[in-house]
């Protein structure tokens, strides 16, 4: 797959199309760059994200299990885009968090490193927050067969 980059950031692939949760479970906005074993995404957050109000509301800050969510997320994509239909699942992650992801924050920069072995894929995301390393999630996804259709 030829290398693509967008600036300034719109959407490299109909989102809609793919197989990513939708209202509030979708972390991702947008893709922004696919090149080879390489993807990159934003997650736009700004301070009226829905979860602020929520999680931790005297405290606000973005929940690590929606950051390892949105890795999950980036993942999906690429196996999307190499081809793979079906019903992604997490299969296995691990994080690591190095700094909280505040309510000022406009938004996350995910860049995923992924490799994939038949229905299984695997991905090294790393996450930014105005230009801090905030996260790096590593994620084992596996693709399974589409749900037979319903009568």
């Amino acid at each position: 797959m030829p290398a693509h980059t967008i600036d300034p950031p719109a959407c490299l692939l109909d989102l809609d199309a793919t197989f990513l949760p939708v209202a509030q479970m979708r972390q991702i906005t947008r893709v922004i760059a696919v090149d080879g074993p390489r993807i990159a995404a934003i997650v736009d957050l700004g301070p009226d994200h829905w979860v602020y109000p929520q999680h931790f509301p005297d405290d606000p800050i973005f929940p690590g299990s929606l950051v390892i969510e949105a890795a999950g997320q980036l993942v999906a994509l690429w196996a999307w885009l190499q081809g793979h239909r079906g019903r992604p699942r997490l299969v296995r992650t691990s994080a690591q968090f190095h700094q909280p992801v505040t309510r000022p924050t406009p938004h996350l920069e995910l860049r995923a490193e992924v490799r994939g072995r038949r229905h299984l894929q695997f991905g090294t995301v790393d996450v930014m927050a105005d230009g801090r390393h905030v996260a790096r999630v590593e994620a084992v996804l596996a693709v399974l067969a589409p749900s037979p259709a319903r009568a």
